[in-house]
Parts: C-alpha cells; sequence; structure tokens
C-alpha cells in the first residue's frame, strides 16, 4: 500500500503549522520584550542625563558661576572619553565652559545626532536647561545603551534560532515516528479490508488517542470477525440442513405426479407442503433470530411483572403436559418480579424452554417451571429429570442448528435454544445451563427493573 506525500501527511502538517505558530507567537513576544528593554535602557539614560545636569546646577546654586565650571571641568575622564558631552554658554552665546560648542539645541530632551555634528561622532542623548542667566546642555552617548540594546536584540535572535532548530527536529521526529505508527495502521486496515479479518491495529503501552482509537477499532474488528463466521457458519448449516428436508420434497413431488391414483397423489402434495411449511417455519425462525441480534426489537420493551406471565403460561401448558404424559409444577416466589422488556417476547423465550424440555424428555418426566429474586436478579428456570444434557455440549446448544446426538431423531429445527438465548441477550439477560442431576435445568437470569418514575417497583410480600 502506498505511504502517500510526505508533505500531505497530516502528522507532518500538523507539525510543521505547530513550529510556526509556535515561532510567530515566540517573535512577536521577543519584539514586545525588545521594545520594553529599549524603552528602559532610554528611561535610564534620560536618567542618566538629568543627574549629570543637577549635579552641575548643585553646584551652580552653591559656589556660583565658577562652582558650575569647576565641575564640569572636574569631570576629566568622562570628557576626555567623549561619553558626556557639556556646553555652557551666556545668553548673549558666548561659551563659558565645556567639552563641546553645541548651538541650537531646544529646551529639554532632544536627540543630537552624527550628522548635526559634521562628523562621525556617536548618537548623544542632550537636555537643555538655565543655569542663572546662562543656558546649560548636557549630553551623555548612546553607546552603552546600544551595546546592550544590540547584545538583546542577538540574543533574542540566537535564541529564536536554537528553538526553531530544536522545535523542528523535535516536530520532524515526532512528526515522522506518528507517520509511520499511522502507515502501519493503514496497512493493517488495507489488509483487513482485503479479507484478512484476524488482523489486528497494533497498539502500544502509551495508550495515547491513537492507542484508544485502535484498541476500540479492535473490538469492532473482533466483533466483525466472530459476526462473519457465524453468518459463514449459519450459511453452512442452512445448507446442511434444509438440504434432506428439500430434496425429500423433491421425491414426495416426482412421486406424486408420476402417481395416476388421485388419494396418492394429494397424500404425497401434502406430505411435500408439510415439509416446506416446516422449511418457512425454520426460515421464521432465522429471520426472528437476526432481528434480536441486531437490536431492533425494542420499541415494544416496558416495565412488568415476570409473575403473572409465568402463572398464565403454566396454566396453559398444564394441561399440554397432562394430555402428554409429563408432570409440570410451578415453584418459586409469589413477589412480583420486575423485569424490562417484551412481554410477547419472554412469553415465547418460555413457551420454547418448556417445549424444548417436553420434546427431549421422555413421557413421565417431570418438569418444573421456577421464578426467585435473588440480589436485585430474577431467576426463571426449566428443570426436568429427563436424560440432560452432556456438559461438553452446553456451551453449544446455543448455536444455530445444533443439536445433541442423541436428540437428532427427534422433531425440530435445532433453533429454539437459538431463539431463547437471543432473546435473553435482548434483554441483558444471562443464560445457563446445569446439571439437574439427572436432567438438564435451564436458567435465565434477568436484572430487576430499574426505578419507575423516580420510584422503584413495589413488590408484593411474599
Amino acid at each position: 500500500m502506498p505511504a502517500g506525500s510526505l508533505f500531505k501527511s497530516t502528522a507532518v502538517r500538523l507539525a510543521i503549522l505547530y513550529i510556526a505558530l509556535f515561532v510567530i507567537a515566540y517573535l512577536l513576544a521577543n519584539i514586545a520584550a525588545y521594545q520594553m528593554v529599549v524603552r528602559f535602557l532610554d528611561e535610564r539614560l534620560n536618567a542618566s542625563v538629568m543627574e549629570r545636569y543637577r549635579e552641575i546646577t548643585t553646584a551652580y546654586e552653591a559656589r556660583g558661576l565658577g562652582g558650575a565650571v569647576q565641575m564640569i571641568e572636574s569631570h576629566g575622564p568622562a570628557i576626555r572619553g567623549q561619553e558626556t558631552i557639556y556646553t555652557l554658554r551666556r545668553a548673549v552665546g558666548e561659551p563659558i565652559a565645556g567639552n563641546s560648542d553645541l548651538s541650537d539645541v531646544p529646551e529639554g530632551f532632544s536627540t543630537l545626532r552624527p550628522e548635526d555634528q559634521n562628523g562621525s561622532a556617536p548618537l548623544y542623548k542632550l537636555f537643555k536647561g538655565s543655569l542663572g542667566d546662562n543656558d546649560l546642555i548636557v549630553g551623555i552617548s548612546y553607546d552603552d545603551t546600544d551595546r546592550l540594546a544590540h547584545i538583546v536584540l542577538t540574543s533574542f535572535g540566537w535564541a529564536t534560532a536554537i528553538i526553531l532548530v530544536v522545535g523542528m527536529t523535535g516536530a520532524a521526529i515526532l512528526a515522522y515516528r506518528t507517520r509511520e505508527r499511522i502507515i502501519v495502521l493503514s496497512q493493517t486496515a488495507h489488509a483487513i479490508g482485503h479479507g484478512a479479518l484476524s488482523r489486528r491495529l497494533p497498539v502500544s503501552s502509551r495508550m495515547d488517542d491513537i492507542d484508544i482509537l485502535s484498541s476500540e477499532v479492535n473490538i469492532a474488528l473482533s466483533r466483525l470477525e466472530m459476526s462473519v463466521v457465524v453468518l459463514k457458519q449459519v450459511s453452512t448449516d442452512i445448507a446442511h440442513d434444509l438440504k434432506t428436508p428439500i430434496g425429500r420434497t423433491f421425491l414426495m413431488l416426482e412421486d406424486a405426479l408420476q402417481s395416476d391414483e388421485t388419494d396418492a397423489m394429494r397424500d404425497g402434495i401434502e406430505a411435500a407442503l408439510a415439509e416446506l411449511a416446516s422449511i418457512a417455519k425454520t426460515f421464521d425462525a432465522l429471520l426472528r433470530i437476526a432481528q434480536l441480534e441486531s437490536q431492533s426489537r425494542t420499541a415494544n420493551f416496558t416495565i412488568f411483572d415476570l409473575k403473572p406471565l409465568v402463572d398464565d403460561l403454566y396454566e396453559i401448558y398444564d394441561a399440554t403436559a397432562s394430555e402428554a404424559g409429563y408432570s409440570l409444577t410451578l415453584d418459586g416466589t409469589t413477589a412480583a418480579c420486575w423485569i424490562e422488556g417484551d412481554p410477547d417476547l419472554i412469553r415465547q423465550l418460555i413457551a420454547n424452554l418448556l417445549a424444548n424440555a417436553m420434546r427431549h424428555t421422555p413421557a413421565g418426566s417431570q418438569i418444573v417451571l421456577s421464578l426467585s429474586h435473588r440480589s436485585r436478579l430474577i431467576h426463571l428456570s426449566v428443570a426436568d429429570n429427563g436424560p440432560g444434557i452432556p456438559p461438553e455440549d452446553h456451551a453449544r446448544v446455543f448455536d444455530r442448528f445444533y443439536r445433541v446426538e442423541k436428540s437428532r431423531t427427534t422433531a425440530g429445527t435445532g433453533l429454539g435454544l437459538s431463539l431463547v438465548k437471543a432473546i435473553a441477550d435482548l434483554h441483558g439477560a444471562r443464560m445457563m445451563l446445569f446439571d439437574n442431576a439427572p436432567g438438564l435445568r435451564v436458567v435465565a437470569e434477568f436484572p430487576e427493573a430499574k426505578a419507575v418514575d423516580g420510584n422503584a417497583p413495589d413488590r408484593q410480600p411474599g
């Protein structure tokens, strides 16, 4: 299966988008931080200029103009380094002191650019104020501020480059690993789509989003595989179990067609119709089982008391059992047994269990229909003292068309217990088989019904 284009990979595209958004956000944050640093440095430079200016004004206030001139001339290192410049002028423009001769400087803070000085001197922050009748101009070079700003900008640049390289490398590694996982998942899904239903998506121990999704898909695949296996088995069983009655029907119709006697022809057709009715009944049972297994028969669900329904079926089958030579008894609680489900389907479940018990036990056998409460569970059981079912067959008797070897001589399609199991599954009930020593006990365990309109169903005293 082709892996597809690298740049069309969702993992790669998401990685590129993520790192691009991260770098853009980081650059915007750096720009904001750089502007804050530059503003802070400019404020510090203003404070330094004002500090120099106040030193001179303080000297002027203390010792007059001579004190101010002495203070200006005492800043020798700064003057020699040209880091700080001073200009003290009379109001008429005559220079008094300083290491520069600045003119046409506006009041307050201003900037002296190299082109304003006709040379390559650095940029200066200036402040001009009055010193008595004189003008005092103090300026400090931008060199230190520019160097600090350059260091900050360079550090931001290197940090951005490192983050970009590390981020792109990490994103590429993660994208590659994710893409490799997706390729493996795609190849497995491709194989499953071409018939390898036993394959499963790989699940790692990390249990991340992909692993959780793979686990859920694997559960669905297991159910799908089971459904396909069951479908194949059902198809095989239908072909095997219906081949004989269909062939027998053909023979009956051929015999009737070749017969010259009207009565013999009628008997042959009636026998063939009986076989066809049995086949139609089998298909009808299969259809009901399929509907139940698809969970599509829940429209008539309601909360009802199982006890009256069991009593009604007991009265109906008691007479039938007596006529057939069986002893049917009713045992169990007299309290209400509330369950949620379809009463008609539950009636069919009980009827199938009773009919199955009478069909596979000899005349004179005892059959017990019972109902009881056990720890928020409703137990419905049908027990007999007949030949029972071998323990090795307990797990298979609910399969379609499966019949215990000693039961193959009796009438039936092998779908009765399959229908019972489908009804039980639809109602969330559990079917269990037990050795009745002798005989068989079939138990359907239903969950007791939940609250109705906020109130639990009332139990009758028992």
